[in-house]
C-alpha cells in the first residue's frame, strides 16, 4: 500500500514531529522512506563592492554549503530512523518547496506524503503561503500533514493556537 513515503523535513525541530506518525506506518507496511529536503535556488545578483576584509560568499557556493548542510542533516536523522531498522535514503532538492516534493513523489512512485505544518495562519500565512497547503492541493496521492506542538509552550504552533 505505502511502498515508498516521502517525507519532507526542512531543519527545523518543527517539521521532524511528523517522524513519530510516519515510523508506526513504515513498520507496519515494509515501506521505504525517503527524507527529502528542498533548499532554495540562489539567485545570482552582480556582486556588491565588499568592505576590504570582507568575503564574499558566491551564488554558488551558498548554494553548495546549503546542500552540503542538508546533506549532513538529512543523514542525521536517517541514521535515527535506521536503528528501528527501516529502510530510508535522502533525498536533497533545489527550488519551490511544494514543487520539488510533488516532482519527487512522481519520480519515485511514492505512496504517501508525509509532513509537518509550521501553522501559520492570518498574515503571515498570506505573505508566506503554505507549503504543506500546496502539496495537498496538487498531490495525486495521499498526503499525512501533522501540525506540530511548540514544546515550550505545549500549544500548538500558528496564529489560531
Amino acid at each position: 500500500m505505502y511502498e515508498r513515503i516521502i517525507v519532507a523535513l526542512d531543519g527545523s525541530p518543527l517539521s521532524e514531529q511528523i517522524l513519530p506518525y510516519v515510523t508506526p506506518i513504515a513498520e507496519r507496511f515494509s515501506s521505504e522512506i525517503t527524507l527529502l529536503q528542498v533548499v532554495p535556488l540562489v539567485l545570482v545578483v552582480p556582486p556588491i563592492a565588499a568592505p576590504t576584509g570582507v568575503y564574499q560568499v558566491g551564488a554558488e557556493e551558498a548554494s553548495q554549503e546549503e546542500r552540503e548542510s542538508a546533506i549532513r542533516y538529512l543523514e542525521t536523522v536517517a541514521a535515527r530512523l535506521r536503528t528501528s531498522e527501516l529502510a530510508v535514503q535522502t533525498l536533497v532538492g533545489e527550488g519551490d518547496p511544494a514543487a520539488e516534493i510533488l516532482r519527487v513523489a512522481r519520480e519515485i512512485d511514492a505512496g504517501l506524503l508525509a509532513l509537518s505544518t509550521h501553522g501559520r495562519g492570518g498574515l503571515s500565512r498570506l505573505l508566506f503561503g503554505s507549503v504543506a497547503e500546496e502539496v495537498v492541493r496538487h498531490a495525486r496521492r495521499p498526503v499525512l500533514l501533522v501540525r506540530p506542538e511548540d514544546h515550550s509552550t505545549g500549544q500548538l504552533t500558528g496564529d489560531e493556537g
